[in-house]
């Protein structure tokens, strides 16, 4: 595959700089912390936990869990501190319960934790996800991130989710629809087919507009990469880089089984304001579930990709029959660009 940097790449991450986790400052009361007073209760076989998570209700939660005869556990919170909330999300994945957010109910933030660790869980409520805020501790950051996605792995988090996550702002919420709970293994009905352990883990990464920027690790190769990744994921553009083959290349991920045959000639289409539109034109190879394509060797090729993507408004990618593929904003691409090659030449 060809090879877009022009100079040696280290494999040296460095710390961590933006947390990205499911829940809000483990150390700061949201307003919503400070008007909602949590309580833990029992009622049959269900457990109760509604408002806001801290320690007290950790401690409360871990104590109720043991008891014989609970099964499952239902949630209405709009989240509070991390730790508390893994503490108890491990409770509930040891003991094996189950988790509801019951129609009408929330759960957002560090709530989505707990959610995540039942062996069948069904949100018929709300489930929503963003990034972490508000942590200026290096040494924190880098606690939070490995617990954090150690625990994701624990839970069979999805990938899709761990994906939106990434790319909500702390100050925003994402809120799943009915359809992307079913759809994307969030909502699980059967505990023998939980088995959603996410295929790309973050390792630090930089939300920019519409891009997110980050290094990753592929779970099923154990190798890191850096990517550069649209915020519109229907479908997915991905600019990937592994250093340790000095090998970039773009994918488009589409829905399995919705292209056929072996390759496409694309069109990618940069549009600047007003201006003319301007295209490049590649070969993709077409795998089961993307168009993939290695960047041309010849420099100018090169240097005429980056320049578009850099200074576009935006970008549509055609298939060899002029049907669009997909639509993809540039906002934010340049600075996103700038953290990609840092990154990759650190």
């Amino acid at each position: 595959m060809g090879n877009i940097l022009q100079s040696p790449i280290s494999t040296k991450f460095g710390i961590a700089i933006l947390a990205i986790v499911l829940a809000g400052n483990s150390s700061v009361p949201t307003r919503a912390q400070a008007i909602r007073p949590a309580s833990v209760s029992v009622e049959g076989s269900t457990a109760y936990i509604d408002g806001t998570i801290t320690s007290e209700v950790a401690a409360e939660f871990t104590t109720l869990a043991a008891r014989p005869g609970v099964k499952s556990v239902s949630l209405n919170s709009p989240g509070g501190r991390v730790f508390p909330a893994l503490e108890i999300a491990r409770a509930i994945k040891a003991a094996g319960l189950n988790t509801i957010v019951p129609p009408g109910d929330e759960c957002h933030s560090a709530c989505a934790f707990i959610f995540l660790a039942g062996s069948e869980r069904i949100a018929q409520g709300k489930l929503g996800v963003h990034q972490i805020s508000g942590v200026d501790d290096p040494s924190l950051t880098q606690t939070a991130i490995g617990q954090i996605y150690e625990d994701l792995v624990t839970f069979n988090a999805p990938s899709y989710l761990v994906s939106r996550m990434l790319r909500t702002p702390p100050e925003d919420m994402y809120i799943f629809t009915p359809e992307e709970l079913e759809r994307n293994s969030i909502n699980i009905r059967d505990r023998s087919k939980g088995q959603a352990v996410p295929h790309l883990l973050p390792i630090e990464t930089w939300l920019r507009q519409s891009w997110l920027v980050g290094v990753f690790l592929n779970t099923h190769t154990s190798q890191p990469f850096i990517a550069l990744e649209s915020d519109n994921m229907e479908p997915l553009l991905r600019i990937a880089h592994y250093p340790h083959r000095s090998q970039t290349f773009v994918e488009i991920m589409v829905p399995e089984g919705s292209i056929s045959g072996t390759s496409a000639r694309l069109e990618l289409r940069f549009a600047h304001g007003n201006d003319e539109p301007f295209s490049l034109f590649v070969d993709a190879d077409i795998e089961t579930n993307a168009y993939a394509f290695d960047f041309p060797t010849d420099p100018v090729a090169i240097q005429k990709f980056w320049a578009a993507f850099a200074a576009g408004t935006e970008l549509a990618v055609l298939n060899s029959f002029g049907v669009e593929i997909g639509r993809y904003s540039l906002a934010g691409s340049r600075r996103a660009l700038d953290d990609f090659f840092k990154v990759a030449l650190r």
